[in-house]
């Protein structure tokens, strides 16, 4: 996204809800084929929201709390784009240095991928070998180690997302069923409209 722009293109990676002053947004990380990174902050999770799929996002620079942030107007899920999932993976080590790589297992094969992500950097601090829900996504500049995150992490988001999708879907069927009550009472007491 340049100075002028609005729009921001990329992959879903991460997801956490936020409260601030009794209101919840969500804190969305998107990083772009050419692995640029942002953090949005989005109201509403729109329909079809997973992590690993390419999104439209429409931003504004809110400025509210001292600092800039990202606030999403709009997200589009483009399903042009092939989306990415989280596979379980095995961290083995890290060398840091002028480049920082990150090698291990991942569907029975090995990588050695070099990252400059500082959320994923942050999340790979000792321990080695350990189990991750990892996720990879192809870029400009091949493939790349875009999210981290523990199993138990990985299950928790998950199902915060479904049960929001359940949620809205209850609301879908409680507003069709609601209209078509009132159209009925409607039709009831005046049948002519």
């Amino acid at each position: 996204m340049d100075e002028e722009s609005s729009e921001v293109y990329g992959y879903i990676v991460s997801f956490e809800p936020v409260l601030k002053k009794n209101i919840i947004n969500y804190r969305v990380r998107v990083i772009s084929p050419g692995v640029r990174s942002w953090i949005i902050y989005i109201r509403e999770v729109p329909r079809r929201f997973k992590l690993g799929v390419f999104a439209r996002i429409k931003v504004v620079v809110s400025r509210q709390t001292g600092e800039e942030k990202l606030v999403a107007e709009e997200v589009e899920i483009l399903e042009n784009q092939k989306p990415y999932e989280f596979v379980e993976s095995i961290i083995e080590e890290i060398s840091r240095g002028v480049v920082n790589v990150v090698s291990g297992w991942r569907m029975d094969r090995y990588f050695s991928l070099p990252v400059t992500d500082e959320e994923v950097l942050n999340k790979l601090t000792g321990g080695f070998p350990f189990k991750a829900m990892c996720l990879f996504i192809e870029t400009g500049r091949g493939l790349s180690l875009a999210s981290i995150m523990s199993s138990k992490e990985y299950r928790v988001v998950s199902r915060m997302l479904e049960l929001l999708k359940m949620i809205e879907e209850y609301e879908e069927e409680s507003d069709r069923y609601s209209r078509e009550e009132l159209t009925n009472i409607v039709h009831s007491i005046n049948p002519q409209s």
